[in-house]
């Protein structure tokens, strides 16, 4: 951006000069007498030069345009890298964090910070970043060049620059507080609409139904309402900036201009100066203009970087300790390894640990609070949208003791049309379909046979033995037994 920042004031420069020499040879040329050495228009009818100043603008103008161009993409990029940065430190943090952090906040506003409201970055980089490195490096250079060009034209850039500043932090105050009220209104619309669908069975159970569109339709206008808030303090210190800075150009117009008459100023310096001086405030005015759009973008970065600061300040648990000092070779093929503990001694985030030290693609595993979503139980076992290998499916539901459901029926939101075992072996069925498909060397199990009645525990214990005789590393977390293991990691509380 600083490369293309002094490309780019090199062209306004550049062709600032040649347009205004050009203008003051014109007129300058106006009364003059015209001889054979010096003819002042060319055989096409056209005041001399003008081929010349038509090529030099051109080009020039050419160069400016694909700078602003390439600007425009190096910004994107930029957005793009940063955002994928922000989206997986933010997962990674709420991995660590861990399932006690995220039960007190709402999943629907998580799911906000981390997608829409982090997607309003791309004009904090796209636009006001780039502004900020053009307003520091290009606002002086010109004011320095006009002031060197003409000293009073400088002077009244100095006196007239430092108001444009002065507006933005007045009108940045009001600007944060409604862009914030306007960010807790969508968050709370998110958050009723979530639970609203979260508990749309037990609202209809008891009649509270029909008062649900009244409540979300009240949360959206209340929305709107902040929103038209936004964009009317956004307009108004648009208006506020340009007219700061065309009172400020109008200044130097009317001063230059006085000059001129006098005889005390040269028409092409004049000139010079007065294309130059709204290159000068340009930079800093869109700097104001753009730092709403992307304000937006800073609040949640900010709530992110908060997340972060968190998980960072947590103090590393015995699990971790545990698992740090452990090589990963302890954990044979073949064999499996329990880890056990009181609970809240740290046996998930000890699993965890492990994972995250994995390559992803050796993995095979099931969490504590497994998610479905909407589908079949095939499609939940096999992923949405896979080409569907039968036999491997049938063999991972048989497993994971999954005989009392057919592979087609429907798995509804929240997994309403499954009980909690149910729902659970799902899961189960899951990470053995990966395993299996993908030759996963690692298994990884969190209570996987946790409320299930003894036949079926069995099944899938004697199911997760025969894994481990086929070269599998297996890791479990289970208070209940899975048979004979040959490695016991124990987890004791912090």
């Amino acid at each position: 951006m600083v490369v293309l920042a002094v490309l780019a004031l090199a062209a306004v420069v550049g062709y600032t000069w040649e347009l205004s020499r050009f203008i003051a040879k014109v007129f300058g040329s106006a009364g003059a007498t015209e001889t054979a050495d010096s003819p002042l228009v060319s055989s096409t009818g056209l005041p001399e030069g003008t081929n010349t100043l038509l090529i030099f603008v051109l080009v020039f103008g050419t160069c400016r345009a694909s700078l602003l161009w390439l600007q425009d993409w190096l910004s994107s990029r930029a957005a793009a890298v940063a955002k994928r940065q922000l989206r997986t430190s933010l997962l990674g943090a709420i991995g660590r964090l861990g399932p006690a952090w995220l039960a007190k906040r709402n999943s629907a506003e998580v799911a906000l910070l981390a997608t829409s409201q982090l997607d309003a970055l791309d004009a904090y980089f796209g636009k006001f970043l780039p502004q900020l490195v053009y307003s520091i490096i290009v606002t002086p250079v010109l004011t320095a060049l006009i002031f060197a060009t003409d000293v009073w034209s400088g002077i009244a850039i100095l006196c007239t620059l430092p108001l444009i500043p002065l507006f933005m932090i007045f009108i940045g105050w009001a600007t944060n507080k409604v862009q914030q009220e306007q960010l807790n209104a969508m968050n709370r619309l998110a958050r009723h609409f979530y639970e609203v669908l979260r508990g749309l069975t037990t609202l209809r159970v008891f009649g509270r139904l029909p008062q649900q569109p009244d409540f979300i339709a009240a949360s959206s206008e209340n929305y709107r309402r902040r929103t038209m808030r936004v964009l009317r303090v956004s307009f108004l210190s648009g208006f506020a900036l340009e007219v700061a800075a065309s009172l400020s150009v109008a200044l130097i117009a009317v001063s230059i201009g006085l000059r001129l008459i006098d005889g005390s100023l040269e028409l092409s310096t004049g000139l010079f100066v007065l294309l130059l001086a709204p290159e000068a405030y340009l930079p800093i005015r869109l700097v104001g203009a753009n730092f709403h759009a992307s304000n937006e973008g800073v609040v949640a970065s900010g709530k992110i970087l908060d997340v972060l600061d968190a998980a960072e300040a947590l103090p590393p648990t015995a699990a971790e300790s545990t698992l740090t000092s452990e090589s990963l070779e302890r954990f044979d093929k073949g064999k499996i390894t329990r880890i056990t503990g009181v609970s809240g001694a740290g046996k998930t985030k000890a699993m965890a640990r492990l994972r995250s030290a994995l390559p992803a693609e050796t993995v095979a595993w099931l969490p504590q609070q497994a998610s479905l979503f909407p589908g079949t139980i095939s499609e939940n076992v096999a992923g949405p949208g896979q080409n569907i290998d039968a036999p491997l499916l049938e063999k991972s539901l048989a497993l994971a003791a999954l005989d009392d459901v057919s592979a087609d029926s429907p798995v509804g939101d929240a997994t309403t049309m499954l009980s909690g075992g149910q729902a659970q072996r799902v899961a189960l069925a899951r990470a053995f379909y990966r395993a299996l498909g993908k030759d996963c060397e690692w298994l990884l199990l969190d209570e996987p046979i946790a409320a299930l009645d003894a036949v079926r525990a069995e099944k899938i214990a004697s199911a997760i033995r025969s894994l481990a005789s086929q070269g599998k590393r297996v890791v479990v977390i289970s208070h209940q037994h899975v048979g004979p293991v040959d490695n016991q990691l124990a987890v004791t509380d912090v």
